[in-house]
């Protein structure tokens, strides 16, 4: 759109890099790794990280090098996912179970320069050397990672003279390191080779963007809030620990390093360290739930589960829930960065038995947040299979979090994603739900006599014998059926079991085609993630001398390449996406409810390509504005989705405008169409008719009916509709059912227009666009703990930055969205306790309006409201208040240019021993950037430099990242005089504290200075709001002969309550020095938006007529 520009202020490329650079500064003195005795901050794991990154550098290590590492799940492998990519660089984390000859051959196809090796493991690596030295390949540098200083020296080796120990390899770094970002987040991080469960293992490469969204994937799906601890039991050299690395830094988290994974340990440190979350293949559940009673240890709260591969058995599910633990199953492949869908759960299925539960909950399910879509289609036509439960294809999967392609290997690359999908050669069926249950791998299916036989559902039937501990099955030839089942099983210790006594045990449960013939008792291969290598399973059962040779030799010439960009591994990201899934994922439950109106997911999308196709049908394309003039009703909410779906682009309009403004911004904006409600129709009207006045083409009209009380229950011959006006259930009905959804072409492509909401003069239009608005929604979820299927009641405007993203939000997450008409005390505590509410959102207003609201009104919550304020920051008693009666709040700060809140005070536990009165004004900052910006700092508006952090220095606040907006329509000076430096300057002043979190003081324009010293109007506001007879307060300067100009304040009373100027006055002057307290003081209700700011812009109008406070007192 015109006026807008991409800078360095409004686009940042994706990378995991950027969260640890924000709990660094968020979590700073939180510990980050605990591993024994060693124990790091976030601010010191990100001191190492800026160390190894200059010690790669200056060993030559350059932008898109290999650095591979072979340990276990120590600290440095840790630090590693971090320091190599921000040397830019790219991280190859071995398999720890992977020979010399393997190690070897890898390292020579990756053309590793520098291979970081455990102690333990140094033997593999020493041979794999020795190998490659042999041939005459330049041999990496090698870096020992030691447990203690003492390692080094009780091996039987000495270190080569270019080698060194890894902590004095840090040594060499510098503290003063300049990251490397990614020039293009489709840049490489890391590249992860296959399990090796069906052959020789594939390099699989990770970008920094595919990483980025899985993490924060990751965090929404494993209901991972801020500041969680978690147990490393699934090794992170596999797909980078389930990109769990990342994801636990992204929240703050503390890493539980386990060098060696055992019962005793597991349940240890889940008691010791109070373990939030883990991971881990079934064999981990296997092991917790088989632990000697005498390990097993009581878990006071419930530790959160992530496992993945092959299906949990239903009665290893049934142990965990016992034991206190959540298990949620995941289903992916090293492909999809790990877990690519995973299996939700739904409230109706606490009704089922146990085992009807178990088995559920061993389902794959559906794709998560960074994935466009999972599927199961036929392999050949690539149609979806039915929906019935029966019919098997191949699992496919599309989005940002599939691999660039497989590491030197195009061939291989462009036949994974034959067809625009990724093929993941798993069978499965699709439940009625859209759920899908992975059935076998394609090469894992048995056929037997024309029959199709899962190995899974024969290795489930055996697993429930009561002796045994593992079972695998795969075909066996067979003369006369081709093949039949041959099952490996691994009997529990102490257990006996004879081949008899499993093959009857299954042919009682299943068709006797379908069970083993031949049983052999005997260890099962693993990788070491826990998956079977059923390709050793199947050489052995062939007793053939076949052998699988290495998919590439020691003599080829190997580099970076092999990777492509396409539909399978590359989707514009878009808000539409969140409902597209949950009208899959959350089909039937409630989307909507507005009074007696209620829709599901499937309807409420059902309903939005239906107004997208209406919308194009009148002749709405890419880029056209439709404008919207409506308060929070379902019609608003569809807007969202149904305009964008049409590739056009939603102007939702304040409420409070009158018909003289909405003419301004609709010619403005060059709407095309109007929606606009009931209510609001006469604005609509006189702003129409002052267009026809300047023969304008006027917008189509679109009404909005109440549909409690019809509009032909009003007899104001003023409503009636024109001849092309439309109505709005009536436009909806001639939409089709099929229409194809326009997607944008570029994820930076406008998806709405947001006017400022002239708190200081004439509103700007914000561009916003679909990939903003796609990051802001999935941090608004994680600031407020927005987790899977919340009951959101909309207090804030959805017209003011689209509901600060909420809008999106919600549909992310699955939740249902309680809509307000009117905002009232009343409404608001009934919705609450009707509804269940768990979220809401509102301006410091809302917040006084249900503390203040009568006795008769408030109600008791059964359970803690999260409420997300913004705005002016709300006063320390309004907080504590609040906190009373039930509601969480969680203080942000932000513009219209920023998506809403920009900042948020991320709450810290030693806060937590303060007393009421100062954890309230703590919580009354701004605080820090949330995960989808990339900074916000307080700067000397000239210099550009930061202010000292002594909370004393005021500077201009300033943003960067990628939810900042793309510009101004139609402005382009003011778009570069927003970025000028690089950065979005807010005009907003604040101050700097030692723990890097910012306090606002005031607006550049709102500050007053009197006889030299600067007065900040918020601390004077927050002042005069302590007396308790003051409702609202707001501060302007006035002007003062002597003093240039002095504190003016306008005060609104409570109800029932009185005060005088002098009584204002003394209240301040007894709290504030002097100079800061008031001269006048005016009593009188503020001009405010509709979103609750007050309009400061007017008072000043109102004090500069008084004239100056000097010449007044002479009259």
């Amino acid at each position: 759109m015109e006026g807008t520009v991409k800078c360095s202020a409004n686009f940042v490329p994706l990378s995991p890099i950027s969260f640890l650079e924000r709990s660094a500064k968020v979590y700073g003195d939180r510990l980050s790794i605990v591993h024994g005795n060693v124990r790091y901050t976030w601010r010191e794991t990100r001191e190492r990280c800026i160390r190894l990154a200059s010690a790669l550098t200056r060993l030559g290590i350059t932008r898109g090098d290999v650095v591979a590492a072979l340990a276990p799940n120590v600290p440095a492998l840790y630090e590693l996912h971090f320091g190599v990519p921000m040397a830019g660089a790219v991280l190859c984390a071995l398999n720890t179970r992977y020979d010399s000859d393997m190690v070897s051959v890898l390292l020579k196809q990756l053309e590793a320069k520098i291979m970081f090796v455990d102690y333990e493991l140094l033997d593999v690596v020493k041979g794999a050397l020795e190998i490659l030295s042999k041939e005459k390949v330049k041999l990496p540098h090698l870096v020992l990672i030691s447990d203690a200083e003492s390692e080094l020296y009780n091996k039987n080796w000495s270190l080569a003279s270019k080698d060194a120990g890894y902590e004095s390899f840090l040594g060499n770094g510098g503290s003063d390191f300049e990251i490397v970002r990614p020039n293009d987040e489709w840049d490489a991080i890391a590249v992860n080779y296959t399990s090796g469960t069906t052959s020789r293992p594939k390099g699989v490469v990770y970008s920094h963007r595919g990483a980025y969204l899985n993490s924060l994937a990751a965090a929404l799906l494993t209901e991972m809030t801020s500041m969680p601890v978690f147990l490393w039991t699934v090794p992170m050299f596999h797909c980078s620990g389930w990109c769990l690395t990342w994801t636990v830094a992204a929240q703050g988290g503390t890493n539980i390093c386990m060098r060696n994974v055992t019962e005793r340990g597991i349940f240890d440190s889940i008691s010791q360290h109070q373990v939030t979350h883990m991971g881990g293949a079934p064999t981990i559940l296997n092991m917790i739930v088989n632990a000697p009673q005498s390990v097993q240890k009581p878990i006071p709260r419930t530790v959160n589960v992530m496992t993945g591969g092959a299906a949990p058995p239903p009665q290893v599910l049934l142990k965990m829930k016992e034991l206190n633990f959540n298990v949620t199953h995941g289903y992916g492949q090293t492909e999809a960065y790990g877990p690519a869908a995973v299996c939700f759960w739904k409230p109706e299925w606490n009704y089922l038995s146990p085992v009807e539960q178990a088995n559920l909950h061993a389902r794959q399910g559906v794709h998560h947040l960074g994935l466009e879509d999972v599927d199961v289609k036929d392999s050949k036509s690539m149609k979806s299979v039915p929906s019935d439960a029966k019919t098997i294809g191949e699992v496919m999967i599309r989005g940002n979090t599939v691999m660039n392609g497989y590491y030197k290997d195009v061939k291989a690359t462009e036949n994974a994603f034959k067809g625009g999908w990724f093929r993941t050669g798993d069978l499965a069926v699709k439940h009625p739900d859209g759920y899908i249950e992975v059935k076998d791998r394609s090469i894992d299916t048995i056929v037997s006599g024309g029959e199709i036989i899962s190995s899974i559902e024969v290795e489930s039937v055996i697993f429930s014998h009561p002796s045994v501990f593992e079972a695998a099955v795969v075909g066996k030839p067979d003369d006369h059926w081709g093949e039949t089942p041959c099952a490996f099983v691994k009997l529990k210790n102490g257990c006996n079991a004879s081949a008899d006594e499993i093959i009857k045990y299954c042919r009682d449960r299943l068709p006797q085609y379908m069970a083993p013939r031949t049983v052999i008792f005997d260890d099962l291969p693993k990788t070491s993630t826990g998956k079977t290598q059923k390709f050793v399973l199947r050489e052995r059962v062939k007793a053939t001398d076949t052998k699988t040779p290495p998919p590439f030799s020691r003599s080829s010439s190997l580099q970076m390449e092999g990777t492509v960009k396409c539909s399978a591994n590359y989707v514009p990201l878009s808000p539409i996406s969140f409902l597209e899934r949950s009208a899959k994922v959350y089909s039937d439950r409630l989307s909507i409810v507005h009074g007696n109106v209620k829709y599901t997911w499937r309807e409420t999308r059902q309903r939005c390509i239906q107004l997208a196709f209406a919308l194009t049908h009148l002749g709405i394309s890419r880029g056209d504005v439709v404008a919207a003039l409506a308060p929070n009703i379902p019609a608003m909410y569809e807007l969202h989705f149904g305009v964008p779906m049409a590739g056009a682009v939603l102007c939702a309009l304040n409420t409070r405008h009158d018909s003289a403004m909405v003419s301004v911004l609709l010619r403005h904006s060059e709407a095309k169409v109007i929606v606009v409600d009931h209510q609001l129709l006469d604005v609509a009207k006189g702003a129409l008719e002052i267009l026809s006045k300047a023969s304008r083409k006027l917008p189509h009209l679109i009404l909005i009916s109440d549909r409690e009380s019809q509009l032909s229950s009003q007899n104001n011959s003023n409503r009636s509709l024109g001849s092309k006006d439309l109505e709005y259930e009536s436009f909806l009905a001639n939409g089709e059912p099929d229409f194809e959804i326009l997607w944008p072409n570029d994820e930076r492509d406008a998806i709405a227009l947001n006017y400022t909401s002239g708190t200081t003069s004439r509103p700007k239009g914000v561009v916003y666009s679909h990939r903003g608005a796609y990051l802001n929604s999935l941090a608004a979820a994680l600031l407020a703990e927005m987790t899977s299927m919340p009951v959101y009641l909309w207090t804030l405007p959805m017209f003011h930055c689209n509901g600060w993203c909420l809008t999106w939000t919600v549909a992310a997450q699955g939740g249902t969205n309680i809509c307000l008409r009117n905002v009232t005390e009343k409404g608001i505590f009934d919705s609450i306790i009707q509804h269940q509410v768990t979220n809401m959102a509102g301006a410091p207003t809302v917040l006084n309006m249900i503390i203040n609201a009568p006795r008769s009104v408030q109600r008791p919550l059964s359970r803690t409201v999260n409420v997300m304020t913004g705005g002016a920051p709300p006063p320390p008693q309004v907080l504590l208040k609040m906190k009373e009666l039930g509601f969480n709040v969680t203080h942000g700060y932000g513009l219209t240019e920023t998506y809403g809140p920009a900042t948020v005070c991320m709450w810290k536990p030693e806060w937590n021993s303060l007393s009421p009165d100062e954890q309230a004004n703590i919580q009354a900052r701004q605080g820090v950037n949330h995960l989808g910006l990339e900074d916000v700092d307080v700067k000397d508006s000239e210099s550009m430099k930061s202010v000292p952090s002594d909370a004393k220095t005021m500077g201009e606040v300033m943003i960067r990242g990628n939810t900042v907006m793309n510009g101004y329509l139609k402005d382009r000076k003011a778009t570069e005089d927003a970025f000028r430096g690089g950065w979005f300057r807010s005009g907003d002043l604040a101050v700097k504290h030692p723990d890097g979190y910012i306090e606002l003081k005031d607006r550049s324009k709102d500050i007053i200075i009197s006889g030299g010293e600067n007065i900040s109007t918020i601390e004077v506001e927050s002042v005069i709001f302590s007396h308790p007879s003051v409702l609202e307060a707001a501060v302007v300067g006035r002007p003062d002969d002597h003093w240039g100009e002095t504190p003016c304040a306008f005060v609104k009373l409570k109800n029932g309550c009185n005060a005088s100027a002098d009584e204002i006055i003394k209240h301040c002057r007894d709290r504030l020095p002097h100079y800061m307290a008031p001269r006048t003081v005016i009593f009188d209700d503020l001009p405010t938006t509709s979103t609750g700011k007050i309009q400061k812009f007017v008072l000043r109008e109102r004090v500069k007529a008084m004239g100056s406070v000097s010449k007044a007192s002479k009259l």
